[in-house]
C-alpha cells in the first residue's frame, strides 16, 4: 500500500512584522501611554519569536536545498531496503539530514549560533558583522529576562553617607550599559533612576532593536545565498 504524506505549513515569522508594526502604530497613538514597559516587553518578545522561527526555516530551506541538489536514485530489495551500492552514501546523508533537521526544529538563539557553525563550517560572528551579533546577543539577554519572570531591581547600598548603587539581574545591568554605548541612554544611573525601567524599554530601543534585526536578516540571507526558488517567504522577510 503506497502512503502518501504532504505537508502544509506556516512558520510564525510570516505573520510577526505585520503584527509588530500594527502595535507599534497603537502605541504611538497614545501620547500618554502608561503601558509602555508592557507593550514594549511584548514587541522584544515578538522580536525574538521572530528571529529563531526565521533561523529554523532558513537552515532547514538551505540543507533540503543542497540535499536535493545532490540525491541521485538508489534500488531497492525485495524486503524494501536499499542496495548496498555506491549510492548509499546519499541514503545517509539524507538520513543524517534528517537527523539535523530535527535538531534544528528543537533549537533556540544559543543553539542555532552552533548549528551555524555546524552547516556552514563557519561561525556566525564571521558570517555577520560584529555589531549586528552584539545587538542580537543583547536582545536575546532581554527576551530571557523577560521569559524567566526575573523581577528587574535596582538596588541600593547606604555607608557612611556614601550611596553604591547596581542593577540587578546582572544581565539587566550589562543591558542598561550596552544601551549607553548606544547613545539611547543620557547620564549616570543615580541621576536617571527614577525613569530607569521606562528608559530601558523605550521606544528609541525596541526601533533600534528593529533596524539590527533587519541588519540581521539582509546579513544572514546573503550570507547563505537565498534566493526566491529557494525560499520565497524567507527571501523576501523584512520588518
Amino acid at each position: 500500500m503506497e502512503i502518501i504524506i504532504k505537508e502544509s505549513y506556516n512558520r510564525p515569522f510570516e505573520f510577526i512584522p505585520k503584527t509588530i508594526l500594527w502595535i507599534i502604530k497603537q502605541r504611538d497613538l497614545d501620547i500618554n501611554n502608561d503601558n509602555l514597559i508592557g507593550i514594549n516587553s511584548s514587541i522584544i518578545l515578538s522580536l525574538t519569536s521572530l528571529i529563531e522561527s526565521f533561523n529554523k526555516e532558513l537552515m532547514i530551506s538551505w540543507v533540503k536545498f543542497h540535499l536535493s541538489e545532490s540525491k541521485t536514485e538508489f534500488d531497492i530489495d525485495s524486503d524494501g531496503m536499499p542496495i548496498w551500492d555506491d549510492t548509499m552514501g546519499d541514503y545517509l546523508l539524507e538520513r543524517l539530514s534528517d537527523e539535523l533537521i530535527l535538531e534544528i526544529e528543537s533549537s533556540e538563539w544559543n543553539k542555532q549560533l552552533k548549528l551555524f557553525t555546524k552547516i556552514t563550517n563557519d561561525e556566525l560572528k564571521r558570517i555577520i558583522k560584529k555589531d549586528t551579533l552584539i545587538g542580537m546577543n543583547q536582545l536575546f539577554n532581554y527576551r530571557n529576562i523577560l521569559t524567566h519572570g526575573n523581577k528587574l531591581s535596582l538596588i541600593e547600598w547606604i555607608n557612611n553617607n556614601k550611596t553604591t548603587e547596581r542593577l540587578e539581574p546582572n544581565k539587566f545591568e550589562a543591558i542598561f550599559s550596552f544601551l549607553k554605548q548606544q547613545n539611547l541612554i543620557e547620564g549616570k544611573l543615580k541621576d536617571i533612576k527614577a525613569n530607569i525601567f521606562e528608559l530601558t524599554f523605550s521606544n528609541n530601543v525596541i526601533d533600534y532593536f528593529i533596524s539590527i534585526i533587519n541588519l540581521y536578516l539582509e546579513e544572514v540571507k546573503e550570507s547563505f545565498g537565498i534566493t526566491e526558488k529557494m525560499n520565497k517567504t524567507i527571501y523576501n522577510l523584512k520588518i
